[in-house]
């Protein structure tokens, strides 16, 4: 059938040109060329042909194709070869047939893909530093092998970059894709620039490429910092910088900048002559980051207090906090509110001599620090660990959902050695004055003293002489929290009997214990699915005047009607 195809057409198109003269001059049948070698990306080649008889092209494979499929005479025709998909050469042929003679033949030879990876540069620069979302490097990468990706640091780097997830596409077997790899990077602390080498490996291990495939990220220096005033003004811009606050015109003197204040010369803390004009105070919030404190904060020689504050989507944070300010030899004031921390540094004890308040409530911490000791901080007064909640959830039955990423908050049971001894400890240093615990996931019962145990001494005749004698009825119970003025337990979710420390404790009545202690978290359940709240919590305080009389003129509201 198809021999008769090619015959009947043929002789149609002899037919049709019979009466034409035009090309009384070709003899016999002459292609241009016999062979046709192409790359792997497929070509469109002219071929002349010329014939004196009708003639019929055929491709053996359907990857060539040729046009016009017919002719006589002198005939230009288009022959078209697709890209491959393949790593090896691959043959076909074109077949010219006139009727009553031997087919012509033009073999086409297409070579396959080389295996390779190969980058749209061999270097690349990256800033020290950038806002956050930009501290970034886009590298494209051209590849027809699966591969993975080697770094190379040098000596005495650490990893400093990092590679996002991405889509190696092969679906068009060798043939070439073209994929954008983004590499993170952290900031440069350094002076001194510093490069990575990023090797781009076959991950078939007998895959071998035309030449190995690599790029050079090369990050420039830090500026130089120095330690006088104008250095904080850089090292403040730069902080707000990374910190992705909202960006501020910075007016020529720094004294003008309305989120810090400077060490005046008549201030009575004044440390030294050198600190006037440097910055003393510094607040910084609705920030953005991922990351910890900027390095550049450690410059501020003579910081006193630093506050950085609110961060975005909190809850979704895992930052560990550096020591990027543990060096600080005069910080007394740290508040490092809603950033999103789940861990504090071991080298924050360096700052247990100058540290009188530490503010770290609203984060994402599971547990009390462990460097949270007055052995660590015997100057620490004012200790903040408030809601330290990431997601909300009012029966601690379920705490464990997967729905809760990365835990619920800061969740301790005392009914566990282990959680039990973290909160003992925090009511065990005697220096504090201020200490609040409200709205974490804290269940179980408080823990009582006894004089003798874990440390604990009782109240004396010294201790009551220095009241004047207001609270006579403490001696010889034991003295937890002797100092504390401020202090909250409420919105936990705390079953069982308040300790006599705590109904009976001199300061009682400076806590507004109704609201700051006996109230529970609302509609909370805890872990056995009981309703959170004390069994002996007080209707009134009448039992506490009876003890300390003294303090009834102090505390105690008296209705006055007059006429």
């Amino acid at each position: 059938m198809k021999k008769f195809y090619y015959i009947f057409s043929l002789i149609a198109i002899a037919l049709c040109v019979s009466c034409s003269d035009d090309d009384n001059s070709i003899k016999g049948f002459s292609l241009e060329t016999e062979e046709i070698t192409v790359g792997p990306e497929g070509a469109s080649k002219r071929i002349q042909i010329l014939s004196d008889k009708a003639w019929v092209a055929t491709a053996s494979d359907p990857w060539v194709s040729i046009s016009p499929a017919n002719g006589i005479g002198d005939v230009d025709c288009t022959l078209r070869i697709d890209s491959t998909l393949i790593n090896s050469i691959r043959n076909t042929s074109i077949r010219f047939s006139i009727i009553g003679e031997t087919d012509h033949i033009i073999n086409v030879h297409q070579t396959g893909f080389k295996n390779d990876i190969v980058a749209d540069s061999v270097s690349y620069h990256a800033a020290y530093s950038a806002m956050p979302g930009k501290r970034n490097t886009k590298i494209n990468v051209t590849a027809n092998v699966d591969f993975k990706v080697v770094i190379d640091y040098e000596e005495g780097d650490g990893a400093w970059l990092s590679l996002r997830n991405f889509d190696l596409n092969l679906d068009r077997g060798s043939r070439p894709r073209t994929s954008s790899l983004v590499f993170d990077w952290k900031m440069n602390t350094k002076n001194v620039a510093r490069k990575a080498v990023i090797r781009f490996v076959p991950k078939d291990a007998n895959v071998s490429l035309e030449s190995p495939a690599a790029v050079t990220l090369i990050q420039g220096p830090a500026p130089t910092i120095e330690d006088n005033r104008a250095g904080d003004s850089l090292a403040v811009l730069l902080a707000v910088q990374q910190l992705g606050m909202a960006p501020f015109e910075p007016v020529e003197n720094m004294a003008y900048w309305d989120f810090l204040s400077l060490w005046e010369r008549t201030d009575k803390d004044l440390p030294c002559q050198e600190a006037i004009g440097r910055v003393k105070t510094l607040t910084l919030f609705l920030i953005n980051t991922k990351e910890s404190l900027p390095h550049e904060l450690g410059y501020l020689t003579y910081l006193k207090s630093l506050t950085v504050q609110t961060n975005v989507n909190t809850m979704l944070c895992n930052i560990k906090l550096g020591s990027e300010i543990c060096n600080l030899k005069h910080l007394s004031y740290l508040s490092l509110f809603a950033y999103g921390l789940v861990s504090l540094p071991d080298d924050l004890v360096n700052l247990g001599g100058t540290l009188e308040s530490l503010c770290i409530s609203n984060n994402n911490f599971t547990e009390i620090p462990s460097i949270l000791t007055k052995e660590n901080f015997p100057k620490l007064k004012h200790l903040e660990i408030n809601a330290c909640r990431r997601w909300s959830c009012s029966d601690l039955r379920q705490k464990s959902e997967s729905r809760y990423t990365d835990g619920i908050g800061l969740y301790l049971d005392t009914n566990k050695p282990n959680h039990m001894s973290q909160l003992k400890r925090l009511f065990l240093w005697d220096s504090l004055e201020y200490l609040r615990l409200s709205y974490n996931y804290i269940e179980g019962y408080i823990p009582d003293f006894k004089v003798g145990e874990d440390g604990v001494e009782a109240y004396t005749e010294a201790d009551v002489a220095a009241h004047g004698d207001t609270i006579r009825y403490a001696l010889g119970k034991p003295k937890i929290l002797p100092n504390v003025h401020t202090f909250s337990l409420n919105l936990n979710f705390f079953t069982g009997s308040l300790p006599d420390w705590i109904l009976y404790h001199p300061n009682f009545l400076e806590w507004a214990p109704d609201q700051l202690i006996f109230h529970q978290m609302e509609s909370g359940l805890n872990s056995k699915g009981e309703v959170v709240q004390f069994d002996n919590a007080p209707t009134d305080f009448e039992y506490y005047y009876e003890a300390y009389p003294l303090y009834r003129g102090k505390f105690e509201i008296n209705d006055v009607v007059t006429d």
